[in-house]
């Protein structure tokens, strides 16, 4: 078996198995024919011997024709791939001929002293070539019924010794094998057609599989890019913005530069993902331009998106916008703690939903007991049930709040 570049072990080399069937048939065939030749041979000898024959001119005749064509088909048998229908055509018609006419150039004893006087062993081959050849019902059945009406008017050959049970007998055989042959054919290719289609499947399954193999690689590659270039931003312009922005030793005497700072380390933060499948699209950026203000106050944002949508409805994009900067506000005036999570994904189970969550662990508080402010009322709840979609607030004293926006409800 080959080895796949990518160290995965591949499949093995592709195999004919209809060519491989033909080639068994052929073998089948052959055997079939020659055996059954070198039968009419002894029964010439045999019926020479016992002095068989009425008509001798005749008979050479009849087994000189069988011998020629046999010359023509035999070889045909072993070089044409498929065989020519015209040729299995012309088999049956100079067997069919042979199998009635020799009748008339034997004696009656010839019958009663000679095993297989007649030409039935080629003619059962005859029908086997036909079935095996073809795999067709119609010409198998067409081949035997050619087959019997020789058999039929030999009977004619002596009317005093006619045998109708023998010859019936011998044509029930002959259908009989032919059909069982037809059938074991047709069955041999179907096996071979139910192989390719599994073969077919295992292959696509294969690409898939790598396929998936390949994004999964990417998505990796695409992780750890990002996770090297936010190293690279973090312990760079970010660390520098930040004290800049802040108020201790390193911070900038001039608050507009303080501001400016806080929300350029924002956006770093923002445009730096930390999924593989986050993408900077028009919700993102306008997540990150929220959250400039809390920036501003000392908040510092975590984002996280995947799997956003390209675009959205301005009024939906406009509510996400407002809503969340209405969230992160309340973080920097009542949580009590630095630190915020934002995460914006797309939910595609049931139905494609876009959530966008705030997440602090600063002081939190009791819903129970404590009414829901203006902001939260209007700003968050009231702007995304305008558009369609859903808010919802949940904490607890000491464990911080979380508010999560849907879009569609």
């Amino acid at each position: 078996m080959d080895s796949e570049p990518n160290g995965g072990v591949a499949l093995p080399l592709a195999v004919d198995l209809h060519q491989r069937i033909r080639a068994i048939t052929t073998g089948v065939i052959l055997l079939s024919r020659l055996g059954t030749l070198a039968m009419v041979a002894l029964s010439v000898a045999a019926l020479a011997q016992a002095d068989g024959y009425t008509n001798k001119p005749l008979a050479a005749a009849t087994y000189l024709a069988v011998a020629v064509w046999s010359a023509v088909f035999v070889p045909a048998i072993a070089t044409r791939d498929p065989i020519p229908r015209w040729m299995l055509a012309s088999d049956v018609t100079v067997t069919s001929a042979a199998v009635a006419v020799l009748p008339w150039a034997l004696s009656d004893e010839a019958f009663a002293t000679v095993a297989v006087p007649d030409f039935e062993p080629v003619a059962v081959s005859t029908a086997v070539t036909v079935a095996l050849a073809t795999a067709s019902w119609r010409a198998t059945a067409a081949g035997c019924l050619a087959l019997a009406a020789a058999f039929a008017l030999a009977q004619f050959a002596s009317l005093d010794n006619a045998d109708v049970a023998s010859t019936l007998n011998i044509i029930g055989w002959q259908v009989v094998t032919a059909a069982c042959c037809c059938l074991f054919i047709r069955r041999l290719r179907a096996v071979a057609d139910a192989v390719y289609a599994a073969t077919d499947q295992v292959i696509a399954a294969r690409e898939r599989l790598a396929a998936r193999r390949s994004q999964a690689e990417e998505r990796i590659r695409h992780f750890r890019e990002q996770l090297r270039r936010h190293r690279a931003l973090h312990d760079g312009p970010l660390r520098v913005l930040t004290a800049i922005a802040g108020q201790g030793p390193a911070g900038h005497p001039d608050p507009r530069v303080r501001r400016q700072a806080a929300i350029s380390a924002n956006v770093l933060r923002g445009a730096t993902p930390d999924d593989p499948d986050g993408t900077l699209t028009e919700l993102s950026l306008a997540l990150i331009e929220a959250g400039n203000d809390s920036a501003t106050q000392g908040l510092r944002v975590e984002y996280h998106f995947a799997n956003l949508p390209d675009t959205l409805p301005s009024e939906v994009m406009h509510a996400f916008r407002h809503a969340t900067g209405e969230a992160l506000a309340n973080v920097a005036r009542h949580a009590g703690s630095s630190r915020v999570r934002l995460t914006a994904l797309t939910d595609r189970q049931p139905t494609p939903t876009v959530t966008v969550a705030v997440v602090d662990q600063g002081k939190g508080f009791d819903p129970d007991t404590t009414p829901l402010g203006y902001g939260i009322r209007h700003s968050i709840t009231a702007r995304m049930h305008e558009v369609g979609g859903t808010a919802s607030v949940d904490s607890h004293p000491g464990q911080g709040t979380r508010v999560d926006l849907r879009w569609p409800a």
